[in-house]
């Protein structure tokens, strides 16, 4: 870990609890006991801190030195607002998803909306699953041989789920077989991206900690501008969507060998759909 993110680090953990030891900084930083010290002492020297016997203590500071700033990462949509934005799309790539999923699989699932809908589908079997939503925690905390673990950091009441670098340093400490993650938006000029940094940030590591990479992303997702890039698609294996009918897009996705699977609706699905009366005729379960 370079200077520059073992400060931020110990900057967000002060920020979330007030105080740290240095024998903390030294273990989570995998670090000597002797540099642990040297960072304290040049964050105090910057105002961050202040050292006391054994660790040091927060202290409020300039927001010009801040390096984290909860405020940012309240930009884009909340969770309850994607949660009700195209349900059959996100049921049918969830329904999809599952086919992925193995007894014994060790998964990671994203704080999206699309992810809460597969959660909502998994069966009771055994697997382990790590996430960084609340919501999807409290979804699999009735299954009883799916073992859940969360991940802890930045609390978000608008996303309802956790960010940061706690849960990115939690990430580096295990073997994920498969990631089912969504995103802001996806295009062939600017690859995957997020609304804001701190998420893209997070499922960036996410990324790096599984084997399998499967992008969940309905039509709405492609084409639509979003401020923070999370990966090219040539990063992922597997795309589930809806619809693609971006056809120079789909043979982009091709070679760079990702593997594009369409839920489209049926027929009877189709009609029944037209005749609804309204937009607003849905019920969202």
């Amino acid at each position: 870990m370079l200077p520059v993110e073992r400060h931020r680090f110990i900057t967000e953990i002060l920020t979330q609890r007030g105080r740290i030891l240095v024998q903390e900084v030294a273990q989570l930083c995998r670090i000597s006991l002797e540099t642990a010290r040297r960072d304290l002492a040049l964050l105090e020297k910057r105002g961050v801190l202040l050292r006391s016997h054994g660790g040091a203590v927060f202290t409020e500071h300039s927001a010009g030195e801040k390096t984290y700033v909860p405020s940012q990462i309240e930009q884009g949509e909340s969770f309850r607002d994607r949660s009700n934005q195209s349900p059959d799309s996100k049921m049918r790539i969830a329904k999809r998803a599952l086919q992925l999923i193995n007894p014994g699989d060790c998964l990671l699932l994203d704080s999206s909306s699309t992810s809460w809908y597969l959660a909502r589908q998994l069966p009771d079997i055994q697997l382990v699953v790590l996430t960084n939503s609340v919501q999807i925690i409290q979804t699999l905390s009735v299954k009883a041989n799916v073992r859940t673990i969360g991940l802890g950091g930045e609390y978000s009441a608008k996303y309802e789920d956790f960010v940061g670098v706690l849960a990115e340093q939690m990430l580096k400490e295990f073997v994920i077989n498969k990631l089912f993650f969504s995103c802001h938006g996806i295009s062939h000029e600017g690859g995957i991206r997020e609304s804001n940094e701190h998420h893209a940030r997070l499922k960036q590591q996410m990324l790096l900690s599984s084997e399998h990479k499967i992008l969940l992303a309905d039509a709405s997702k492609f084409g639509r501008r979003s401020f923070a890039r999370i990966c090219h698609y040539r990063e992922i294996d597997t795309l589930i969507t809806d619809h693609l009918e971006d056809e120079e897009f789909r043979q982009e996705l091709a070679w760079s060998n990702v593997n594009v699977i369409e839920v489209s609706p049926s027929p009877l699905q189709k009609k029944t759909k037209n005749n609804r009366n309204g937009p607003f005729a849905a019920v969202n379960n």
